[in-house]
């Protein structure tokens, strides 16, 4: 463990200016990157930092603030800072509106530098275990497989940023000498999109397809693959809907997925299963794990959404806002409106979904504090169901209406709804999206790729949206140690 923490410090040592990160003696580099445990301990030190990266401030619930806060289906914020986000100016006078992404406590979600940091360890990774000899591994395939890891992270990493903040600066290289770094500028998104479909392309010929222990918790080809249809579909989305090939790549990603047999939707009387994680619907999934305390302790977004009898000493949860809510599920007979929430005080819902509807998935860390204690699940990354919708979306875009119907229906299925046969098939896809999805960390980018957030969210104007004000403000102090970069156009003079 302790040459792990040591090659994680070096490792983050990359683009000192852009990061603004102290550099380090790395005087170990001579000793590490021998072996394939080196190599190991490496990769999971990149898997370390995407969970990081993707549980930032407010109880470490960024992957659902940038994902779920902003679409309305929130009353009140998990803490004091995210109220700003949620309320805005009807609770606490400051002129920030609901949606505005921006406010002094907020500064933490709009910093991307925990993300170069996962960057920064990937391209180690890469560059490291490129060098090392092929007999330093069991086999070649397991060299090629964790540097097909690396290029994930890093992928997904950029993939991540370029939905948040649209340009970033893309730095692909290993850096050995971190303090001559240079100031990196923001590349255009279409170019950093085409960085992760390029790594992706590489990474699917390097991997193979995980069972047992591995599966979805760590990347494999199914994981590059379904990467892949969402970086296609976004930038089909950034680059104004002009390349409808792209939309075709993405369509034969996912058909890649679902021709390989390797996963299958878990039936709605399972859903205690898919959500606890390592089902055989999920491609992806960030590991946690409450015996290891790695996610949220005493707090964050899965327990801050529960209140009694799951947490008895809790007298509310999370106040959803139950007209949105009751907009999209909309059917009793929905398996998901059922699990996913408790609905003894229909002004106070409970979101069951993760938790477990007979609390399946709780840990206690300690029996007698009736107060907190962990979720005992993973996040969700990519899954069957989402890829299918997905790729009905993309068909329907293409004109291919009984192609977009079928996996449609196979979703709406699996929740005991019938077929859909309406006039607006476009509609259904991303409402049923919404659903199947809901807090996920998906439904903001749906509705913003969808371009529905003019329709859906009261204070959203299509001026704003015109000049992709959906997209999050850069943190004033990365100016600080970046000259060269510039804010997004949107918030340029509207930031204090």
């Amino acid at each position: 463990m302790l040459l792990l923490g040591g090659m994680l410090c070096g490792g983050l040592l990359s683009c000192k200016k852009l990061l603004d990160l102290k550099p380090e003696d790395s005087v170990y580099e001579a000793v590490f990157w021998k072996t394939e445990t080196d190599a190991t301990s490496g990769l999971m030190g990149a898997y370390s930092l995407l969970r990081k990266s993707l549980t930032l401030g407010g109880q470490g619930m960024s992957n659902f603030v940038y994902g779920d806060f902003t679409t309305g289906v929130l009353k009140e914020g998990g803490d004091y800072a995210l109220n700003f986000l949620v309320k805005g100016d009807e609770y606490y006078g400051t002129g920030i509106s609901v949606d505005d992404f921006r406010g002094d406590y907020i500064e933490d979600f709009q910093n991307w530098t925990p993300y170069f940091k996962t960057i920064t360890q990937a391209n180690t990774v890469i560059e490291k275990v490129g060098k090392m000899p092929d007999n330093a591994f069991k086999s070649l395939a397991v060299k090629r497989k964790i540097i097909g890891e690396a290029l994930f992270i890093r992928a997904y990493t950029y993939f991540y940023m370029v939905r948040i903040w649209g340009d970033v600066p893309l730095v692909l290289q290993y850096d050995q000498d971190p303090v001559s770094s240079k100031n990196v500028q923001r590349t255009n998104e279409a170019v950093v999109l085409d960085s992760c479909a390029a790594d992706m392309n590489r990474a699917r010929l390097l991997m193979g397809w995980n069972t047992g222990s591995d599966h979805a918790v760590r990347a494999d080809k199914g994981a590059a693959f379904a990467l892949l249809a969402h970086v296609n579909r976004w930038k089909y989305f950034v680059t104004k809907e002009s390349d409808k090939t792209l939309l075709t790549k993405s369509i034969a990603a996912i058909d890649s997925i679902t021709a390989s047999g390797m996963y299958s939707l878990v039936p709605a009387a399972n859903f205690d299963r898919l959500f606890k994680g390592r089902s055989q619907e999920g491609i992806f999934e960030i590991n946690t794990s409450a015996d290891q305390l790695e996610y949220q302790p005493n707090g964050g977004f899965y327990l801050y959404t529960l209140g009694q009898p799951y947490i008895p000493e809790k007298t509310k949860s999370t106040v959803f806002n139950s007209e949105v809510v009751g907009w999209f599920f909309n059917d009793p007979t929905d398996a998901r409106y059922d699990y996913y929430f408790d609905r003894t005080k229909e002004e106070d819902l409970i979101l069951t979904k993760y938790i477990g509807k007979n609390n399946q998935n709780r840990f206690f860390l300690d029996p007698g504090n009736n107060r907190g204690g962990l979720v005992n699940c993973n996040i969700s990354i990519f899954r069957l169901a989402e890829m299918k919708l997905l790729r009905a979306e993309c068909n329907e875009l293409l004109g291919r209406s009984s192609d977009a119907l079928t996996d449609l229906n196979d979703v709406k299925l699996r929740s005991n709804l019938t077929g859909y046969s309406g006039a607006d098939l476009k509609t259904e896809i991303f409402e049923e999206t919404f659903r199947e999805l809901f807090c996920e960390g998906h439904s903001w980018y749906d509705m913003v790729r969808n371009k529905r957030l003019v329709e859906y969210l009261d204070r959203f104007p299509q001026s704003r949206f015109d000049e992709e004000g959906w997209k999050w403000p850069i943190a004033r102090s990365l100016f600080v140690t970046n000259k060269d970069l510039a804010q997004n156009k949107y918030w340029v003079g509207r930031l204090r």
